[in-house]
Parts: structure tokens; C-alpha cells; sequence
């Protein structure tokens, strides 16, 4: 990459982190109906096309835009992969989500935050994660055979959510320890309570 192409990274993600904080702001103080994205335009001092040159809807600026499973990640987790486990490899997934959502932990933590305060926000929220639901129990369903039973594998898809929430809580306790030690942590918590 060329110092230039650099230099455009760096500037791209920073307007970025700048309108998330922003409508994370906004959201915070007058609700997600309260404000406009020429009110997030404003706050940001950019605009609004620039807005919308990064966005698609206020969902995505106060969310983060809906995360894809790359097609390769897919394609391993339905062939087996990677580690021919089937938790651990959802396990695997999530760590490479939250890793690329979770850069920023302060931003995460200020989205829950929000989410937690507005009741629109966790509906959008709760929409997003039953669409993610079903998404991994259907590759679950496709990887294991019909035979695999659908609710055990939506409870499956369930129990890393809230494995996912302790993350976060392990999280906001301290900041600098590294996500997959977290999620190691929270995984073996976990399987200690069921097991028990």
C-alpha cells in the first residue's frame, strides 16, 4: 500500500470513529428519533453527503453496519473447519467478528451503553441478531444434515451470544486485555457452568 493509500486509510476510519461517537452522542441525548443526519452531518462537522458517502441509515452509524460472514469462512465452517469442532469453530467466527467490529472496545461498550438506554436502538438490535441467528443456525443445519435438530442448533447460536455479552462485560472491566483471551476466558466459564 502507498503512503498516500496509507494516509487515506488512516483519514477514512478517523471521519468514521468521528460520526459513530457522534450519533452514539446524538442517540444518547435526544433519543434515535431525535435527531437527523443533517443533525449528525453538523455534530461531526461534515456534510451530509459525506454522511452518506460512509452510511447507509442511522442504524448503521449507531449500530455499525450489519456484519457479513466472509463467503471462505462460510465455506470452512460448512466443510468442518477449522477446527472440526462444531462450537469451537462458531466460537472461531465470533472471535473474527469481534475483532473486526472490536477495535475500538471504548466505541462498543458506548453502543451498548446506548442500546441498553433506547428502546428503538435495542429493537434494531435485537432485529440484527435474529437475523444473525438464523444465519449461523442455518449454516449449522447445512454443515451437520437435516437430521441435526434446528432448535439445538439456534440454542447453540444463543448460548455464544450471551457468551458474547460476557465478553463485553469482561471487556469494560479492562480494556487493554486482548479479545480472544476474553473470549478463551468466557468460553471456559461457560462449559465449567454446564458442566456443573
Amino acid at each position: 500500500m502507498t503512503e498516500a493509500a496509507t494516509k487515506w486509510e488512516a483519514r477514512r476510519a478517523e471521519t468514521t470513529r468521528r460520526l459513530e461517537r457522534c450519533a452514539l452522542g446524538l442517540t444518547r441525548d435526544k433519543g434515535f428519533d431525535g435527531w437527523t443526519m443533517d443533525d449528525l452531518a453538523a455534530a461531526a462537522d461534515v456534510s451530509r453527503r459525506t454522511v452518506f458517502n460512509y452510511f447507509d441509515s442511522k442504524a448503521d452509524v449507531v449500530l455499525g453496519p450489519e456484519h457479513e460472514i466472509p463467503e471462505t469462512t462460510v465455506e470452512v465452517f460448512v466443510a468442518g473447519g477449522p477446527t472440526g469442532r462444531l462450537f469451537d469453530d462458531l466460537v472461531h467466527i465470533a472471535v473474527e467478528a469481534l475483532e473486526e467490529k472490536g477495535a475500538d472496545l471504548e466505541l462498543v461498550h458506548l453502543r451498548r451503553d446506548v442500546m441498553r438506554k433506547d428502546a428503538r436502538v435495542l429493537a434494531i438490535a435485537h432485529e440484527r441478531f435474529e437475523t444473525i441467528t438464523d444465519q449461523a443456525r442455518d449454516m449449522i443445519l447445512e454443515r451437520e444434515g437435516e437430521d441435526y435438530d434446528a432448535y439445538r442448533a439456534r440454542l447453540l447460536v444463543q448460548l455464544l451470544i450471551t457468551i458474547v455479552d460476557s465478553v463485553l462485560d469482561r471487556s469494560d472491566a479492562d480494556l487493554a486485555r486482548p479479545l480472544p483471551e476474553l473470549v478463551d476466558a468466557a468460553v471456559s466459564d461457560a462449559r465449567a457452568v454446564l458442566n456443573s
